[in-house]
């Protein structure tokens, strides 16, 4: 099982979460991240994105083809409006977002017994909560407490 230290000095490794924790963590940062994208009509996409991968953690069940729809289409998939974004710290807000929706995507391909995916996708591994971490805590520097209690919480699940 891969492990990685999250975020810099953090001395947390992912490889000891279970697969559902995994993608509670994801989805949490994703939704702390949403805070700093400030346009009602984007923030709305992102609500609906997180509102099915959390569907997907709770019933284990989902379409990972539906969740990188999020990612990437021509009129507003997410990583559209990352490039079109001129704030720098929403621009790490996005990494943030579009990390957690692909790890969940992923996931959510894997349990549909998928082989093949978009490319994107399959180069999602553990290492994406790395960048994940550092894009979260470039938003604003209180986010590192946040993502240790989330982590703790995520650690403190297993059964």
């Amino acid at each position: 099982m891969e492990t990685n230290e999250i975020g810099r000095g953090g001395g947390m490794e992912i490889g000891t979460l279970r697969k559902k924790d995994k993608c509670v963590l994801a989805v949490k940062m994703a939704e702390r991240a949403s805070r700093y994208v400030k346009d009602a009509k984007t923030a709305s996409l992102i609500d609906n994105a997180i509102e099915i991968a959390s569907a997907y953690i709770r019933t284990e069940k989902g379409d990972g083809e539906l969740l990188y729809n999020f990612l990437d289409n021509e009129n507003d998939g997410f990583t559209v409006l990352q490039e079109m974004e001129t704030d720098e710290k929403t621009k790490d807000a996005w990494d943030c977002i579009i990390d957690a929706i692909a790890y969940v995507a992923k996931e959510a391909y894997l349990s549909n017994g998928e082989k093949y995916f978009p490319e994107p996708i399959e180069m999602v591994d553990d290492a994406v909560f790395a960048h994940m971490t550092d894009a979260l805590k470039k938003c604003s520097p209180e986010e590192a407490e946040f993502i240790e209690g989330l982590y703790n919480a995520c650690l403190g699940n297993k059964a």
